[in-house]
């Protein structure tokens, strides 16, 4: 397999699924209200001193998730390891 496909750390261009986990924030979401999922790429990744992906910027198709702002994003460590949450879609194959 390529070696694209071997690792869920986010690059530009993923299509992302993301579902909000179940807590009292999260319960006013729409993926929760109205069985909504949030989809959106990744449009942006911001590294830190170390190389580490620090702010992982998502354009949404949707609404984004509550958890979401749009000036930090996500960090890239919890899309490759918050599996339960977020699905990673590269070229059309999801990433496990």
């Amino acid at each position: 397999m390529d070696r694209r496909y071997r690792s869920r750390i986010p690059q530009i261009g993923d299509l992302l699924f993301v579902t909000c986990r179940e807590s009292d924030y999260n319960s006013r979401c729409s993926c929760r209200t109205e069985d909504e999922k949030h989809i959106g790429f990744v449009r942006e990744i911001e590294r830190d001193s170390w190389g580490h992906q620090k702010r992982v910027l998502v354009e949404w198709s949707s609404k984004p998730p509550a958890n979401y702002r749009k000036e930090y994003g996500y960090s890239g460590v919890n899309i490759h390891n918050i599996r339960e949450e977020f699905t990673v879609i590269r070229d059309g194959i999801e990433i496990k």
